[in-house]
């Protein structure tokens, strides 16, 4: 079956298909893949923590016994109803002990796997697609309307609802990690408690990091030219807990969001009337900054530049043990190319 989005998942959950025996949830939101999963087997069994609904086990389990699965798949509750088997932490040697469910040979309870991202051609993951009896919810990184839908339905069950410029600025300050986003939203609904509307003040009171420096601003150093802050925001963001992918990632996100004002403008349009009238909405403090940036860097140094820290995210996520050097040479480089457009226009 072809990959679903959360949504789809949440769908499924409420109306199952019994033709679908397996689903597979995987993503480098650890905590997000979880949750997820977490999810569709309380929906399957009832519990989480009910050995009698739920059997728990990892890729390790099955390695030695692969046949263990087959006999979990089909075992029936001692009292009844539904049970789910929750495989977490799966890989490649997961797919001897699934394949017999893939193809239709083994049925009985539903079994949720949790795995890491998995690359395209990984073979756990063509068997997973190919298959008529299972699901596979790939978690990419989130847009940022998931992200709004997502604090607009963490606190509205506090009753509260927030504006397009708090919602805007909670976004710049929590990023788009689902985990991430989900505790500051949590915790903004604890502050805002009583009151019926978040307002921008409380955002910027709650969200953020430890340091009082913000993703945005690493972005909007590099991109003005200036180095010395660069390098000190970059190193203060990762002492504060900061992933350094991530923030490459936030980076080129920026990167791609001048791209589209600088294309804009070269067909015409005003700077200021394209930064104004952006969705979402540039926060209004940072707008000068933006079309600062706006004025030194061209379309082509734009496209380049996003092309490099595109590069520099994926080689930072596959050598994670040097993910901070290849993120700080990366945005240094960039700074300084930054400060050499900003002289020469």
């Amino acid at each position: 079956m072809t990959a679903i989005k959360p949504a789809g998942l949440d769908a499924f959950l409420r109306k199952p298909d019994p033709a679908i025996t397996a689903i597979l949830i995987y993503g480098d939101e650890g905590d997000a893949v979880r949750e997820l999963a977490q999810r569709a087997v309380k929906k399957a069994a009832g519990s989480l923590d009910d050995p009698f609904a739920v059997t728990a086990l990892s890729e390790q389990d099955l390695s030695s016994d692969p046949a263990r699965l087959t006999d979990e798949v089909q075992s029936i509750s001692m009292f009844g109803g539904a049970r789910a088997v929750w495989v977490k932490g799966v890989g490649e040697g997961f797919l001897k002990a699934i394949m017999p469910v893939l193809e239709g040979k083994v049925q009985g309870n539903l079994v949720v796997a949790e795995a890491a991202g998995l690359p395209k051609n990984s073979q756990l993951r063509s068997q997973f697609e190919k298959s008529p009896h299972a699901l596979i919810v790939p978690l990419y990184e989130a847009e940022a309307s998931e992200i709004a839908a997502m604090v607009e339905q963490i606190l509205a069950q506090d009753r509260l609802k927030i504006g397009p410029d708090a919602l805007a600025r909670f976004i710049e300050l929590a990023g788009t990690a689902r985990g991430l986003v989900r505790r500051e939203a949590e915790k903004l609904a604890l502050y805002c408690l009583g009151s019926e509307r978040v307002n921008l003040e409380d955002v910027e009171a709650v969200c953020g990091n430890d340091t009082g420096s913000t993703p945005d601003e690493l972005a909007d150093s590099v991109f003005g030219g200036e180095v010395e802050e660069a390098d000190r925001l970059f190193h203060d963001l990762v002492r504060g807990g900061e992933d350094a992918s991530r923030l490459l990632g936030v980076v080129h996100l920026h990167a791609m969001r001048l791209a589209e004002f600088r294309l804009a403008i070269d067909r015409g349009a005003q700077a200021e009337q394209a930064v104004k009238q952006a969705r979402p909405p540039v926060f209004f403090r940072r707008q000068r900054l933006v079309l600062g940036q706006l004025r030194a860097w061209s379309l082509t140094d734009l496209v380049t530049a996003g092309t490099t820290l595109l590069a520099n995210v994926q080689a930072s996520r596959q050598n994670a043990g040097l993910s901070e050097a290849i993120a700080g040479r990366c945005l240094l480089s960039l700074a300084r190319k930054g400060l050499s457009l900003r002289y020469d226009r």
